[in-house]
């Protein structure tokens, strides 16, 4: 009948015989396993304990293979918010190419994240006093070759600081306040270069009430900026429309429990100020839907 599924959903990642070994070979037997197609380079199937991956395609290997490397350095790092490399597999017969299993983490996604910012800020500097893998990062990402993203990345470095605010004053009409907006840019081009996720969102937490038991999708994770991880404005938009209002309060909440555990200064103007300044320099070339991305007199006067 229209609707129904036909066949186990499983078989969209491993047609039956290839399931079949892949019980055999992981010691699952005829344990329950469900399956999370939302990720663009993965499949993701789910034990009751325990996780596999398997990367799309060919081009997704390199994202897999550099995933892993960043949670085992998680885990020498003695972070325990990521999940644990438990095996790795190369086997013809269960699939085409390498797949994974990692620990499975308590918790769920949170419906109201809003609790957490405090508990993320501080999870946040964890990850930052890791050291990081010594990989290369596999692949340009895309939103970051967008005017916006290339000015924020000169505004957070110290040769290039004080030029990117000069072109934000100029371009938004506030001459005013350059020296304000060039103080604080300096001192976030200050910040040392860390192992960030790079890609933190709601629907990349686990959380038991208000306590965070998970961060996932380490695909992103590369050495750049700390203000990377604060990036709210790639939360998705039910966030940003349900919590428009509230973005200052927020960004100040986890950016002093962050500061606290890396004895850094509490203040957060540098990081609304880089952030909000390239949501207006975004709404200049394009000024969107204002019920979602604001407006430029809206994130000036946030950081007046």
């Amino acid at each position: 009948m229209p609707g129904d599924v036909i066949g186990d959903p499983l078989w969209a990642v491993l047609i039956p015989p290839r399931l079949a070994r892949f019980r055999e070979l992981t010691g699952l037997g005829d344990a329950a396993i469900t399956a999370d197609f939302s990720g663009w380079n993965k499949y993701v199937l789910l034990a009751r304990d325990r996780v596999f991956l398997f990367p799309r395609e060919a081009g997704n290997v390199e994202w897999l293979t550099h995933e892993l490397a960043v949670y085992r350095a998680l885990a020498a790092g003695g972070f325990t918010l990521a999940p644990r490399v438990r095996w790795q597999w190369q086997d013809e017969d269960v699939y085409p190419f390498p797949f994974a299993e990692v620990t499975r983490l308590p918790g769920a996604r949170p419906a109201d994240p809003v609790g957490l910012f405090g508990p993320l800020g501080a999870a946040v500097a964890q990850i930052h006093q890791i050291r990081p893998p010594d990989l290369r990062w596999p692949r340009r990402i895309d939103r970051h070759q967008r005017p916006a993203y290339r000015w924020l990345h000169r505004a957070l470095e110290p040769a290039t600081s004080a030029d990117a605010a000069a072109e934000a004053a100029r371009r938004l009409d506030q001459p005013g306040q350059l020296a304000r907006w060039q103080s604080r840019l300096a001192v976030a081009a200050g910040l040392d270069a860390v192992l960030v996720h790079g890609d933190l969102h709601e629907d990349q937490l686990l959380a038991a009430g208000d306590e965070i038991t998970g961060i996932l999708d380490w695909e992103t994770a590369r050495v750049d900026h700390p203000f990377w991880d604060f990036d709210l404005g790639e939360w998705g938009t039910g966030l940003w429309r349900a919590r428009r209002y509230e973005f200052s309060r927020l960004w100040a909440t986890a950016w002093r429990e962050y500061a606290a555990v890396r004895s850094l200064d509490p203040d957060p103007a540098p990081l609304e100020t880089a952030f909000r300044l390239r949501e207006a320099l975004a709404l200049l070339d394009d000024p969107d839907d204002p019920a979602v991305s604001g407006t430029v007199a809206e994130h000036l006067a946030a950081i007046s």
